[in-house]
């Protein structure tokens, strides 16, 4: 079967958004790896001097880095663990870091922003499950496509359609997630760390990417469903037709008249 674009199209973009979300996946795993992409920062260096404190903390969905912020750059000097189920502790971070020798409080580190904090750790522990699933189901779109293609199969199938949309709703939750993030968690740290100096920003290189791959898993789903319904309706109407005689039936039928 030749190559087209409704055969194609619907598998790339399945390998893009797969591409996509193993970079917010793995981002901020490593000091040197895509540390830009990050789900928000918070920034500490308002209190931070003389404590021991970082001047950053930033977050990302399956650990955290920290570091030094300089004139013109920041400087990483530590990341986390990376783990599926991620949530962020600033008590233990901030602790480690001082030395556990004083309270949070004496710091100037606010208690509001480690209750917001909290109350954010559970939604932020699915982030990293929903990106896994839906990583895994692009990249099963992709195998089914060549699985397909080297057996002559259709141009697209229900399976393929099951795949892209599934996955596009996996994405479509820890997009959702991070929006909620930069829309409103981000204006609530800002607010509850007003006094002491502490601000949050939220990654807009994340935001990009993450519905950069919700957009292309679903334009690539629709593609895919219409193909599936075109090849369908085609296949019914041929079946509809009546089947061409053959010259010998024609002839019989001429011999048969009186």
């Amino acid at each position: 079967m030749p190559l087209s674009w409704s055969n194609t199209f619907p598998t790339l973009t399945a390998f893009i958004a797969c591409i996509l979300g193993l970079l917010c996946l793995f981002a901020g795993t490593k000091t040197h790896l895509l540390i830009d992409t990050d789900l928000f920062t918070i920034y500490t260096s308002n209190i931070a001097n003389g404590t021991g404190m970082r001047d950053f903390y930033s977050i990302y969905v399956m650990s955290y880095c920290e570091g030094f912020l300089n004139p013109d750059s920041r400087t990483v000097t530590e990341c986390s663990h990376r783990s599926v189920l991620f949530s962020f502790n600033a008590t233990e971070a901030i602790s480690t870091d001082a030395g556990n020798t004083t309270s949070l409080s004496r710091l100037g580190w606010p208690s509001s922003i480690t209750e917001d904090l909290r109350t954010f750790s559970a939604t932020s522990r699915s982030m990293g499950v929903f990106y896994s699933i839906g990583i895994g189901l692009a990249g099963l779109a992709v195998l089914e496509r060549l699985w397909f293609g080297i057996f002559k199969g259709p141009r697209q199938t229900v399976v393929e359609v099951s795949s892209l949309m599934l996955s596009f709703a996996m994405f479509s939750i820890p997009s959702i997630i991070a929006t909620v993030i930069a829309l409103q968690f981000i204006s609530l740290i800002n607010h509850h760390g007003k006094e002491s100096g502490v601000t949050a920003t939220y990654g807009q290189q994340f935001l990009g990417m993450t519905w950069a791959a919700v957009g292309l898993l679903l334009v690539g789903g629709m593609v895919s469903l219409l193909t599936v319904l075109v090849d369908r309706g085609r296949s019914e109407d041929l079946v509809g037709e009546p089947e061409p005689k053959t010259v010998s039936e024609d002839s019989d039928s001429v011999e048969s008249q009186p």
